[in-house]
């Protein structure tokens, strides 16, 4: 059994049910916040800026799922027109190059929200630090890197002969 591929696995199950929770706390936010509003007259104030970071969660999880899912938009037509070990390598070549870039911002990203300028910023309505919120972009880092890797994985099995 290949690592990255049967974590990749498991991981992309957790995110679907993460990405559902996200959807109906946003949603569930909205609604409320709406109702407040107009049936009693005093929305909740920290409402919309706590449904924009759920936003940002959700949009970043559904992105690690794309990319789990090979559902990126991509432009073949090149590709397409190579032979058949020459596309093995190229996809090899790119999930490789993704994967570089993935692992410098999981590193950038980790150094960001750890550094001193975070720890002071605080969600305005609530006062609460954002540093914890932030967090989601080294996660996105990390998991996406996981899916790229498992990718990465299987193309090297595809031109050994290890997977059809």
């Amino acid at each position: 059994m290949r690592l990255f591929p049967a974590l990749s696995g498991g991981l992309v199950r957790l995110e679907r049910w993460t990405s559902r929770a996200l959807v109906v706390l946003f949603v569930g936010l909205i609604v409320v916040n709406v109702a407040m509003r107009y049936l009693a007259g005093k929305p909740i104030v920290y409402a919309e800026e706590l449904a924009a970071i759920l936003l940002v969660w959700l949009t970043l999880v559904a992105v690690s799922i794309s990319i789990r899912d090979k559902a990126q938009i991509g432009v073949t037509l090149m590709v397409d027109k190579l032979p058949r070990v020459t596309r093995l390598w190229v996809d090899v070549l790119i999930w490789a190059l993704i994967a570089g870039m993935l692992g410098l911002l999981l590193k950038a990203g980790i150094a960001w929200v750890t550094g001193p300028s975070v720890g002071f910023e605080q969600v305005i309505t609530t006062g609460w630090p954002k540093w914890p919120f932030f967090w989601i972009f080294p996660i996105f880092c990390a998991t996406a890197l996981i899916h790229v890797l498992g990718h990465l994985s299987d193309a090297v099995a595809r031109i050994t002969g290890r997977l059809a």
